[in-house]
């Protein structure tokens, strides 16, 4: 990752970048389109991206209930050809930052029990394990529910 990589507010014209990158993350289980359009739209959202020079290489989405003392990392994803060069961690650091702004008293987030790389990255940033969901994701996967104290 380049030290010019950085990370910024998301703004509307990034929408079609958010879905292209979304589709080179992952398989299954991918933010929409629409759901992308609204949390550009939603004042309880942060919308993160990580830009490398003009290109968009990261991004991460923290919800905020206004009936709930915790915030929720809804996604984080870093480009395939990026992975295991701290960026990851940049954005899992910038999201927690979100949520303390947004006055919120912890982060939640589910990942796929089988997901040993996310599991490590939040494991040493401090996130415990406080439940489970039976058959979260559309391969009938299990999620982990973890939390971490802001």
């Amino acid at each position: 990752m380049s030290a010019q990589t950085i990370i910024r507010k998301a703004e509307p014209g990034d929408l079609d970048a958010l879905v292209a990158l979304e589709n080179r993350c992952f398989d299954g289980d991918r933010m929409s389109r629409r759901s992308y359009a609204a949390a550009l739209r939603n004042p309880r959202a942060s919308l993160l991206v990580a830009m490398a020079g003009m290109r968009l290489v990261g991004s991460a989405v923290v919800l905020r209930r206004s009936d709930s003392p915790a915030a929720r990392l809804y996604s984080v994803a870093v480009d395939p050809t990026l992975r295991g060069r701290g960026l990851g961690a940049r954005l899992l650091a910038e999201a927690e930052q979100a949520a303390r702004n947004s006055g919120a008293a912890s982060l939640r987030l589910e990942v796929k029990d089988r997901n040993r790389t996310a599991l490590a990255l939040y494991g040493k940033s401090g996130y415990g394990i406080i439940g489970r969901i039976a058959q979260y994701y559309a391969d009938g996967s299990d999620a982990l529910r973890l939390e971490k104290p802001l």
